[in-house]
């Protein structure tokens, strides 16, 4: 049994999937697809966020919105239009963390 393994194993190391079309082929497809469908997948909460933004900006003038996604991923949205808005959102995050010590 022991000489089987070995020429199994010389066997792995001396294959080269680029001398076999079809196994290249294959793998190519499979490779373009995975990265086909993260990039769809990348689309689709990007979309998904600027929803959110467009929903909060009817409500909003201004805003920061700090939070994670189901997959644990960070977000962060800052929408000021001008440097009165962005002065204004950073006046109102400090008096925030500054309220939010005091009450500890």
């Amino acid at each position: 049994m022991k000489k089987d393994s070995k020429n199994n194993d010389k066997s792995l190391e001396n294959f080269d999937p680029a001398k076999h079309e079809e196994i290249k082929e294959l793998t190519n497809k499979a490779i373009f697809n995975f990265l086909q469908g993260k990039l769809k997948e990348r689309n689709a909460k990007r979309k998904d966020i600027e929803a959110l933004t467009n929903t909060i900006l009817e409500f909003l003038n201004c805003f920061i919105l700090l939070g994670y996604n189901e997959e644990g991923e960070p977000i962060n949205i800052i929408s000021a239009h001008n440097q009165q808005e962005a002065d204004s959102l950073a006046t109102l995050v400090n008096k925030f963390f500054i309220h939010s010590s005091s009450k500890d």
